[in-house]
C-alpha cells in the first residue's frame, strides 16, 4: 500500500486553502500526508487567471504536503 488513502478535487482544496467550513470538517482528522491530488487539479489550482505570487505561494505550500499524482488512464 501506498498510504494515499484519499484523492482530493479542486473544490475541497480550495475550500480548505479559503478555510470553508464544509471542506475543513470533511477533512478534519485527516493526515494531509495521506491524501493525493492529479496533475489536473494543480494545473486548475495554478493556471486560474490572475492568480497572485502569495496564492501560488500558498497553494504549492499546501499541495507539497500532499502526493502528486500525474496523469494516468485511472485518473
Amino acid at each position: 500500500m501506498n498510504g494515499i488513502n484519499y484523492l482530493l478535487d479542486t473544490n475541497i482544496i480550495i475550500g480548505l486553502l479559503k478555510g470553508n467550513e464544509q471542506a475543513v470538517n470533511l477533512t478534519q482528522g485527516i493526515s494531509l500526508s495521506a491524501c493525493a491530488f492529479s496533475a489536473i487539479t494543480r494545473m486548475e489550482l495554478l493556471g486560474f487567471v490572475g492568480i497572485t505570487d502569495h496564492e501560488e505561494r500558498t497553494i504549492k505550500a499546501l499541495l507539497d504536503r500532499m502526493t502528486y499524482l500525474s496523469l494516468t488512464q485511472s485518473i
